[in-house]
């Protein structure tokens, strides 16, 4: 029982701290290429990938995004805990100079990586506005909700994955949090131009 306590309330915490906002994760110079359609980090057991199927999406079109995380280290198997989904897509529109977070539910969930079989997620939309965001803002995320997909430009995907690897023994305080990220680059045109 005390095991799910400290990992519920690492949890928590892991959720309120979110992953960095605007300027700190942009691609400040717009005459700079986007990033590749594909990029892979490896840390200590673990091997993050994130990609697109293509880098240019039609206007409002599906996208065909993925992330995957992969065990491979010694052991057969490893559980991990995360929130609703180990994989944060934060989404960033670099013409317009939009960010847009990635929000998630955070339940704890405890999710078995059998090594070399990669655990795999497929992105969909998740941001959202207030009241009190600028009105470009809410009318770029309106448009994506609205129209079930982008409109014309630039976009990078500034993806992470984060978790705990589940304890041996009952102590569950001091589990450090394992966080993988990289970017992926993608284009959205409209195909009458």
């Amino acid at each position: 029982m005390r095991k799910v306590l400290y990992l519920a309330m690492f949890m928590i915490v892991l959720s309120a701290c979110g992953l960095k906002k605007g300027s700190d994760v942009s691609y400040e110079d717009h005459g700079s290429p986007l990033p590749p359609p594909e990029s892979e980090v490896q840390e200590g057991d673990f091997v993050y990938r994130l990609y697109t199927e293509k880098d240019v999406y039609d206007t409002f079109g599906g996208t065909a995004i993925f992330a995957e995380l992969t065990y491979i280290g010694e052991q057969d198997e490893i559980e991990i805990a995360h929130a609703s989904s180990p994989f944060y897509f934060p989404l960033e529109e670099r013409t317009r100079e939009i960010y847009v977070d990635y929000a998630m539910n955070s339940p704890l969930i405890v999710t078995t990586l059998k090594k070399d079989v990669p655990h795999q997620h497929r992105y969909e939309f998740a941001g959202g506005y207030s009241d009190q965001d600028d009105p470009d803002y809410v009318e770029f995320v309106k448009t994506i909700i609205e129209e079930k997909g982008f409109p014309e430009g630039e976009y990078i995907i500034h993806g992470a994955a984060r978790f705990t690897v589940a304890g041996q023994d009952d102590d569950m305080q001091g589990l450090p949090e394992t966080e993988l990220a990289t970017d992926i680059g993608f284009r959205v045109v409209d195909p009458i131009k």
